[in-house]
């Protein structure tokens, strides 16, 4: 319960928690709040690390993408990172490993050594590493760089940075935005005042909703805002003519805030889309692409903010500019039934099959290593089975052995570049399955004995996230751990806690 519903080591203490206990089972006495915190909670965590890790070394096969991101308390600073993979199953699975305490500077230097230990304490190799999902902080780019891992930038914050540079290009947007902070705020800090802006909702038969507050580290708080205040319009504008103490818009900056709405709605969508716990980074080619279509669209609803939309339209295409020359990327989004090569500029797709034909090999010697030691073990048996040639007996024989035995090597190659071509054609060919009703793991588990070359591709491109939400959400459950009641907490209790917090549910308290 401490862990799992993130209560204080205290509530072993309380009068109602004991009754409860007492009431289950009357002969159980319960220990002192200190061997919960010490000896029991270093057992548990104990025993959930060794399931994780034979988890990951047992089930997870060769391939892991990972998140991390970098947090700061009052009091403590953490770095978490989370694996994701998918499993023999075709299910998509997520496992907290760590939100380990951080020392010092968070220098790039500290944050990239600091993640090979990481790799090192779970017994993950580099060859395993597919992707880590990150986010555009300098130090954090320079850790990963340092330690030659392959990375990428949270796609969720980079659309963040584009729409805030798009609000921040155009006056008349950030005029209109300081206007409807300031009536948020009046709204937000006075009972009074939402006591009269309900009876005037109530006079004009709106909703009753409350009005909604942005917050600076949330793009989409403000299109939240946004939205509610166009909703209330009528309302907020018979407020200030009965009560003053607000400045509403005017009616052409009524206009381009339901303007802006239309051209934000997209984008959050796009970024929720991304966030989601079962997502890929097979969407982000096809998410970019959408998004500037929709940027370059010119219509009634662009008026009065064609600055802000061009500017969007220059970020996104800087920043997601080497995007179809990113391979993880490109194959994830080829080896996505939903997508396959559809949304590719020309030139992309043919590059994109020399690809798979050089990650055909990369994969088959992974995955030849990663069964090396389980054919070990039937090697000897195999032996018997296999009726034994008897080799050249003199010299001579030998050098006609190598003459005329096959000449395998090269016909193999070339026989395996046939085989996984043609399997890839046959693939591109089919139909896409349905973009929203479509579960392209689902396809892949039932496929993938049909597309036995290209399934193993599909399961090492398929599993990374496309953002570092996952890591970011664990700090939220950071914030609920170190709350008033815990405010002496020790790092080290709450990184136990979180990893607790997480891989017990993960685990099915099986453990």
């Amino acid at each position: 319960m401490i862990a799992t519903d993130n209560l204080p080591f205290a509530c072993v203490s309380c009068v109602g928690f004991q009754r409860l206990v007492a009431a289950m089972e009357p002969r159980y006495k319960l220990k002192s709040e200190k061997h919960y915190r010490t000896d029991m909670l270093e057992d548990i965590v104990g025993k959930v690390e060794r399931k994780v890790k034979a988890l990951i070394s047992e089930e997870a096969g060769p391939f892991l993408s990972f998140t991390t991101d970098c947090w700061s308390g009052d009091t403590e600073a953490l770095m978490s990172l989370t694996c994701h993979f998918i499993d023999h199953n075709w299910d998509r699975k997520q496992v907290l490993l760590n939100a380990k305490t951080m020392l010092g500077s968070h220098t790039g230097e500290y944050i990239g050594d600091m993640f090979i230990s990481l790799l090192e304490h779970w017994d993950i190799s580099h060859d395993r590493v597919v992707l880590v999902l990150r986010d555009s902080g300098a130090n954090m780019v320079k850790g990963l760089r340092l330690a030659e891992i392959p990375d990428l930038s949270c796609s969720a914050h980079t659309i963040q940075l584009v729409v805030n540079y798009g609000i921040n290009s155009q006056r008349v947007v950030l005029d209109i935005n300081a206007k409807l902070k300031n009536i948020a705020k009046h709204l937000n800090h006075s009972v009074l005042a939402k006591q009269k802006l309900k009876k005037i909702q109530q006079e004009l038969g709106l909703p009753e909703h409350s009005i909604l507050q942005s917050e600076p580290t949330r793009w989409n708080s403000t299109l939240h805002m946004m939205q509610r205040m166009v909703e209330q319009k009528r309302a907020l504008n018979n407020y200030a003519r009965e009560y003053g103490k607000i400045a509403t818009l005017s009616p052409d900056q009524w206009d381009i805030a339901s303007n802006l709405i239309d051209t934000l709605e997209p984008m959050e969508e796009v970024t929720l889309e991304v966030s989601k716990s079962e997502a890929s980074i097979s969407c982000v080619i096809p998410s970019i692409a959408v998004l500037k279509m929709i940027l370059q669209t010119e219509g009634p609803n662009t008026i009065g903010i064609k600055t802000l939309r061009e500017s969007m339209l220059q970020s996104l295409q800087r920043r997601f500019q080497k995007m179809e020359d990113t391979q993880c990327l490109v194959l994830a989004t080829l080896l996505d039934p939903r997508y396959k090569g559809h949304v590719f500029s020309e030139g992309t797709l043919d590059k994109a099959k020399r690809w798979i034909k050089e990650e055909h090999a990369v994969v088959s010697e992974q995955l030849k290593m990663a069964t090396s030691a389980e054919e070990g073990l039937h090697s000897k048996q195999r032996r018997v089975e296999v009726e034994e040639v008897p080799g050249p007996s003199s010299v001579i024989d030998q050098m006609y052995a190598n003459i005329l035995g096959p000449h395998g090597s090269p016909t193999q190659e070339s026989d395996e570049d046939h085989l996984i071509s043609d399997q890839l054609q046959h693939y591109l060919q089919e139909p896409v399955i349905n973009r929203q009703t479509g579960k392209p793991l689902e396809w892949w588990k039932q496929n993938a004995s049909r597309l036995h070359l290209l399934a193993p591709l599909a399961r090492k491109f398929l599993c990374p996230p496309p953002s570092s939400v996952p890591s970011e959400r664990v700090f939220s459950e950071i914030g609920n751990i170190y709350d008033k009641k815990r405010s002496n907490l020790k790092g080290e209790h709450a990184k136990q806690l979180c990893f607790l917090h997480d891989n017990l549910r993960f685990l099915n308290w099986q453990y």
